[in-house]
């Protein structure tokens, strides 16, 4: 019972930090400059990926491998929900309306990404570039590439 008490306090207090974000996202968007699409992607993606990816760390230390796999892809599979529930909750038309061309290159990247990855899945490797496997790596190059695109620095 503690441990189900704990869980929910830790998804409360994230819930809660989540709803600060985006109270914070948007006048740091507006005070730097830069588009609601690069700070959603990178600052409040970032930060929202936080518990996701302290999760999965901690999950690949304990040895529970699928337990870090599961938090990752299930994560990612939630998140299409999320898409469908904000359009669904957002009165007027299809918040897809609104998706500019940096929305549609960040989806593009993000299926390019999960493609690279369920490949990576599909021939596993022992060893890669760095002592990771290349889809890894892959995934690292093209988002970094491609955030810096966005960002103008490419």
């Amino acid at each position: 019972m503690r441990l189900w008490l704990l869980f929910v306090l830790a998804a409360i207090m994230t819930g809660f930090a989540g709803w600060m974000l985006a109270r914070t996202a948007v006048p740091i968007a507006i005070h730097t400059g830069l588009s609601e699409t690069v700070v959603g992607g990178v600052l409040t993606g970032l930060t929202g990926s936080l518990p996701e990816f302290i999760t999965a760390l901690a999950a690949v230390r304990l040895g529970a491998l699928t337990l870090a796999v599961g938090d990752i892809l299930g994560g990612n599979a939630f998140d299409a929900l999320i898409v469908a529930f904000s359009d669904w909750s957002y009165p007027g038309e299809s918040i897809f309306s609104a998706a500019g061309p940096d929305m549609i290159f960040l989806l593009a990247l993000t299926l390019l990404l999960v493609s690279i990855l369920l490949m990576g899945m599909l021939h596993r490797e022992k060893h890669g570039i760095v002592n990771i496997g290349l889809e890894s790596f892959m995934v690292l190059i093209l988002y970094v590439g491609a955030y810096a695109m966005l960002l103008g620095l490419g």
